[in-house]
């Protein structure tokens, strides 16, 4: 009798055991971003709250870093679990394009962020109606004395919009040539040099509706120059982007539409990343996008639909797994 009570009461605990769910386990990771303050920090806070929410007691640490090319060596270190960077950052790792001495191997995508921050060239109205410029093709027939201005160089931005000029058969030393001038400077001196009447032409990558686009227009007329459809092709082809188009009601020049490529921001990984960890992180995207679009009016256009629109890299395999699951693949 008392071996059958112990054996019975053995079985009951066993049985309770296996019968309470046991809790998913708790995420503790980091992601490298940007400059602190900035849309990636924003991002980076929306993906703490989304896995917050999708496994309880979970923290996502945004570090900040100088961007995506630096990124990829910070996650490819162990530095970070997670990292951001465009897609051309990705390709010219993958490649083992300068800056990258070799292939870097192993990355992986998570998910796409946003893909909405197309390439915006900003002429001055009076500027481009003078010289009859209603695309770049213009501005290489006109070669006008343009005071032109690129973002920071280093980063993506800059290298974009130089090469559509290249694809154009258009050199820097050649605008010089033409008794123009180019800088390379952050968005906000950009914003400034254009409202004090300093450049004539702009380019960056902005969203639409962005604050500056109004800080200009209030100062000068603007007219948005489209991008030709062979430069934008070659551009596409070499940093991996997408078309895209500057709708009508966005464009504060009042033009109408206006042909362009986009960049995008992938939350990456390496190989090595846990799977359960890949898993939870997309999960909680998935799950929990208002999460992701409520950190700033840049990101209301978040959707689960939107994470999967990258062929950079290969997905990691948790990834792969929430997308199934979600029947996104």
């Amino acid at each position: 009798m008392k071996f059958s009570a112990i054996a019975t009461t053995t079985a009951l605990c066993l049985g309770a055991a296996v019968s309470t769910p046991v809790s998913a386990q708790e995420i503790n990771e980091s992601v490298c971003g940007a400059s602190p303050g900035g849309l990636w920090s924003l991002v980076g806070a929306g993906l703490d709250a989304a896995v917050k929410e999708e496994r309880p007691g979970s923290t996502i640490t945004y570090q900040t870093s100088s961007g995506g090319l630096a990124n990829v060596v910070q996650v490819q270190k162990g530095t970070c679990a997670l990292g951001m960077a465009n897609d051309g950052d990705l390709a010219f790792a993958s490649a083992g394009t300068e800056p990258f001495k070799e292939p870097v191997e192993g990355l992986r995508a998570i998910a796409v962020l946003y893909d909405w921050a197309p390439v915006w060239w900003i002429a001055r109205r009076d500027f481009a109606e003078k010289y009859g410029l209603e695309d770049l093709n213009d501005l290489v027939e006109a070669k006008p004395p343009v005071r032109l201005v690129f973002n920071r160089r280093g980063l993506l931005t800059s290298a974009i919009t130089e090469s559509t000029l290249e694809a154009l058969g258009v050199s820097l030393e050649d605008v010089e040539s033409w008794g123009g001038s180019v800088q390379f400077q952050a968005s906000g001196e950009q914003t400034g040099l254009m409202r004090d009447g300093r450049v004539d032409l702009l380019a960056n990558t902005l969203f639409e509706g962005h604050s500056s686009l109004a800080q200009m227009s209030e100062a000068t007329d603007l007219k948005l120059l489209a991008v030709p459809d062979d430069a934008a092709a070659a551009v596409i082809e070499k940093y991996k982007l997408k078309p895209w188009t500057i709708a009508a009601d966005a464009n504060p020049g009042g033009d109408g539409d206006v042909q362009t490529v986009t960049t995008s921001i992938i939350l990456f990984a390496t190989e090595d990343m846990d799977d359960d960890a890949a898993y939870a992180v997309t999960k909680a995207m998935l799950d929990h996008p208002g999460s992701m679009a409520a950190v700033s009016s840049a990101m209301s256009r978040f959707t689960p639909e939107g994470m999967i629109a990258q062929d950079v890299v290969p997905f990691h395999e948790g990834a792969l797994r929430a997308y199934k699951e979600a029947g996104l693949m």
